[in-house]
């Protein structure tokens, strides 16, 4: 059976061709939570790992977004909810909002468990928004009945009535958001108008007008200056709050109603969800469309950013979540790039669960374990980066020291690829990676070889590569600066061959042999190989 083989001089070819990081706002598919049996509505963040999501059936759900499991799930009664809000202030339970054949319904439930907590009473219709004051308990709410309700949730009862109502809007309210620092509610209608209240007096400070259709949603940019509305007119607009008199920007591109906007928490970076199946990322600044991340296969209805910001979360009516990541999610192998080497240590570790030792990294997904679906998202970020000539794809080679995997085997992924729909332009990445040729291929080593250890300077583990001319007994010894070995690694007996990736090379936790954390600091690593010994240093970095 062939292996793979790859030269240092074919790797520096790749290197010449296939960027390095584009910017923040690439973003990648990198998982799919499944689950609810409608179309979802809504989703919110308890925290970073966190997520609620409702749907046209009625049941709440819970996700742990560090393994992609359910937490809970319970169902709502017969209502429809259309929105969910979980308060910054208070996230111990969160907040959903629908109705039934006029009825309005606001309900609240435990976010450990989605226990009923209570209702909220006073709309005379069909609830379709939520908006929590930030770092408050305060609620805004938007009715069928043409009206925003304030809600004070600060004391613990089961039913609670608004405090205040704002009246203006002379048709449904579609959207309602808090500036950031809670002194206006932004909100969008069907009567085709952005609106700005005062909360506290009830009084209708601006009217914003320029959408020629309902106006679904409406977002702040997290520093209050800028309003994003979006609008069944397909279009979302940029207003700066202190001048209404006309946008700064309309954003077109859509070819659907636009249902769901959401800021990027510290970015400039506004996210758009449409009916036209499509996410699209803008510079809200500028007005500059940045990417278009495809993939639900049935309109998107909501959007929303984690605190972090490093996961975008989409909910369409194809009845799925899913998330979506930058590209250093997929940078397996950590180095700024990702190329055929990150495609290799997904190979490497195929197969493998996290819990038998598999690179946790190559688990882009977070199922437990490295299969096809990682390989495909990797591939299809290399292919993002740029076209990519086959001539100077990784070679196969008869060279059994290099990797564990088999020409075989990437026929096979190739197969399972096709299998579970993954779009043309990734199968013929894994194509390229198995394009035969000996023009580029690699032989045994002509010599042994200590090679600079990734990353460097590092904060706690590193990798250290090598390679050798001749089979050997390998050893690595770790040196703090004053000559007193911390660590020794015991490699074993190793054939020739190149130990590069980060599932070959070795691998230091930045401990001593007591298992305690080393200071920061330089250190020396020398490799022993049989007869040849060589040193160099690195940096700890805390």
């Amino acid at each position: 059976m062939k292996k793979l083989s790859l030269s240092i001089l074919t790797l520096l070819s790749i290197f010449t061709i296939i960027l390095p990081f584009a910017a923040a706002e690439e973003y990648f598919h990198t998982r799919t939570l499944s689950g609810h049996k409608y179309s979802v509505y809504a989703v919110a963040f308890k925290d970073d790992s966190t997520l609620i999501s409702v749907g046209t059936g009625s049941v709440l759900h819970s996700w742990n977004l560090d393994t992609g499991a359910q937490h809970w799930q319970t169902g709502v009664g017969l209502f429809l909810i259309s929105d969910i809000a979980i308060s910054s202030h208070d996230p111990r339970f969160v907040v959903y909002a629908g109705g039934l054949f006029f009825r309005p319904y606001i309900g609240m439930s435990y976010t450990d468990d989605g226990d009923i907590r209570g209702y909220l009473i006073g709309h005379t219709n069909t609830v379709n928004t939520l908006s929590f004051k930030p770092e408050s308990s305060t609620l805004a709410s938007g009715s069928d009945d043409d009206t925003i309700r304030i809600w004070d949730l600060t004391w613990d009862a089961w039913k609670s009535r608004p405090v205040q109502t704002l009246r203006g809007h002379g048709n449904d309210v579609e959207s309602v958001a808090w500036s950031p620092d809670g002194t206006l509610i932004a909100s969008g209608s069907r009567d085709r108008t952005v609106r700005l209240w005062n909360p506290d007096n009830g009084s209708n400070i601006a009217v914003l007008r320029g959408h020629t259709n309902t106006v679904n949603a409406v977002a702040w940019s997290p520093d209050g200056t800028l309003i994003a509305s979006a609008s069944r007119d397909d279009t979302i607009r940029i207003w700066d709050p202190t001048d209404t008199d006309s946008p700064l920007h309309v954003l077109e591109g859509h070819t659907g109603n636009v249902n769901t906007l959401a800021f990027h928490p510290t970015e400039p970076l506004l996210a758009s969800g449409s009916s036209d199946d499509t996410i699209r990322l803008w510079n809200p600044t500028t007005g500059v469309h940045k990417a278009t991340l495809k993939g639900h296969t049935r309109g998107v209805n909501t959007i929303a950013w984690s605190p972090d910001g490093l996961i975008l979360v989409s909910g369409s009516d194809d009845d799925t979540i899913r998330l979506w990541e930058p590209l250093a999610a997929v940078d397996i192998t950590g180095d700024g790039s990702v190329t055929y080497l990150d495609i290799i240590e997904v190979a490497e570790n195929y197969g493998k669960t996290v819990v038998e030792g598999a690179n946790p990294r190559a688990d882009v997904n977070k199922d437990g374990v490295v299969d096809i679906e990682d390989l495909i998202v990797v591939a299809k970020a290399v292919d993002s980066q740029a076209p990519v000539d086959s001539q100077a794809a990784p070679i196969l080679a008869q060279n059994p020291n290099n990797f564990s995997f088999t020409a075989e085997d990437v026929q096979q992924w190739i197969q399972e690829a096709q299998d579970v729909g993954a779009n043309p332009q990734t199968i013929a990445v894994l194509e390229r990676f198995l394009a035969v040729g000996t023009r580029a291929a690699q032989p045994t080593p002509e010599k042994t070889a200590l090679l600079a250890n990734y990353p460097n300077p590092f904060n706690p583990e590193t990798w250290i590569p090598y390679q050798l001319a001749q089979p050997a007994e390998v050893a690595l010894m770790i040196y703090a600066a004053n000559g007193i070995i911390v660590r020794t690694l015991t490699l074993g007996y190793q054939p020739a061959g190149i130990y590069q990736s980060r599932s070959r090379a070795a691998y230091w936790d930045g401990r001593n042999e007591l298992g305690e954390r080393v200071a920061s600091g330089v250190y020396f690593y020398t490799l022993k190989a049989g007869q040849f010994t060589a040193t160099r240093k690195m940096l700890i970095q805390k």
